[in-house]
């Protein structure tokens, strides 16, 4: 790809991660009169919680999902905030004031401006995922990762198909220069690959989906997932899929796992009158202030069962068969609908940020240092510091927010840098 245009910027903050964490950080730094660049690699803001679906019954489940709206209207309102979507980080280096950045942002391939949302493009593409929807605005946009033109140029259906000639495949992308005077890592977390288990059978049985696929389906409203195009009768949860694991590495909960199943449950039964609901697991996390409270409501509504399956696949009667093992080690077979597995948290990928410390667990920051790092002026927010709720993202957030702050105070009254 040609690289046609060239920009320089500067900021007081530099926040990596474009997720609920980096948003809130740069929120709290406008009203600390620091301004902030927020550069986030997708083609919209929000990160993993902009697919999340309001767990909302008939009351506030406290999920928190619906907290990103504010704080997007917060950001678009501010003129100390800006986002820079699409945007890779390729280098970043100590300078004499900060950091020196180099990044790159690609161009946008679809123009809203022109498109008339007349779905000929997703009819014709070839590629699952290459076309994909903000769950914001339901805008298109072109994944170059997973579309074919960007990989061999065997492929223009879209833009071949477009009345309106929205599709630009072919414009360069803008390389900018940016200084900043400290930096926030808030780049969440990356989702475990469920085929890593191939016992579950995540992309080999249908009907069998992750915890952030049927997230983003009862968002949408939509049961583009279910089997068959049909309302399920029954769906098991399987928990800990990537999570307190030692076998791969990854022998830590995830925590938020099983708040988010029995939130869903709830909410899948709201919807789907007559649903049966079972939720296996190794231990329930607590999760909440009322957590026994909620979990003897959990035992009124989902079958609890304390076993981890030792295999799913292909159904006769039903879609999917759970293999589990009973009370007494007998072998038991389930036949359900659906099976959501819960996958865990594991720690993003910062490599251009080099000598920055990681934990044990590979999340950034090392135990006891709280938001701060190992890098003079580097802070870490959210779940790049390991697995976190909303709630506790936020907070995170706040506090980077105050300590970036105070270390720039700290810099122009002549302290370290």
């Amino acid at each position: 790809m040609t690289r046609v245009q060239k920009q320089t910027m500067h900021t007081d903050v530099l926040i990596l991660g474009g997720g609920i964490a980096g948003l809130q950080s740069a929120v709290e730094l406008s009203r600390m009169g620091l301004d902030s660049v927020v550069v986030e690699r997708a083609p919209f803001p929000g990160g993993h919680v902009a697919h999340f679906a309001c767990k909302a019954t008939d009351r506030c489940q406290r999920c928190g999902a619906c907290v990103l709206e504010d704080i997007l209207q917060h950001v678009k309102s501010s003129s100390a905030v800006r986002v820079q979507v699409r945007t890779d980080v390729e280098r970043i280096d100590r300078s004499a004031h900060g950091f020196s950045v180099s990044l790159f942002q690609r161009p946008l391939r679809i123009i809203p401006d022109i498109c008339s949302e007349c779905g000929k493009c997703e009819e014709v593409c070839p590629m699952p995922g290459a076309l994909i929807r903000s769950p914001l605005d339901q805008a298109l946009s072109i994944d170059e990762s997973r579309c074919s033109f960007f990989r061999d140029r065997s492929c223009k259906a879209c833009s071949e198909v477009c009345p309106e000639g929205a599709v630009d495949l072919h414009t360069g992308g803008e390389e900018i220069d940016l200084t900043a005077r400290a930096t926030i890592v808030a780049a969440g977390f990356k989702p475990f690959d469920a085929s890593e288990k191939a016992r579950f059978g995540h992309g080999i049985v249908p009907g069998v989906v992750t915890s952030l696929e049927l997230d983003a389906v009862l968002r949408d409203g939509a049961g583009t997932c279910w089997p068959n195009g049909k309302e399920p009768r029954s769906i098991a949860f399987i928990q800990c899929v990537g999570s307190r694991d030692a076998a791969i590495g990854r022998n830590y909960c995830s925590r938020v796992c099983c708040a988010n199943a029995l939130r869903m449950a709830k909410l899948l039964k709201n919807r789907i009158r007559g649903l049966e609901v079972t939720l296996f697991y190794m231990d329930l996390q607590n999760f909440d202030r009322d957590y026994d409270k909620r979990i003897k409501e959990a035992e009124q509504e989902v079958a609890l069962v304390r076993s981890i399956p030792a295999e799913i696949r292909k159904g006769q009667d039903r879609p999917v068969e759970i293999i589990y093992h009973g009370r007494n080690e007998e072998r038991v077979t389930q036949a359900v609908d659906l099976v959501a597995l819960s996958i865990g948290m594991s720690p993003p990928s910062i490599d251009f940020l080099q000598g920055l410390a990681v934990g044990s667990e590979g999340f950034v920051g090392e135990e006891g240092q709280g938001v701060h790092t190992n890098m003079d002026g580097v802070f870490v927010a959210g779940a790049a510091r390991g697995p976190k709720s909303i709630e506790e993202s936020l907070a995170d957030a706040v506090r980077a927010a105050g300590e970036a702050s105070s270390y720039l105070r700290k810099d122009i009254g002549g302290g370290s840098q």
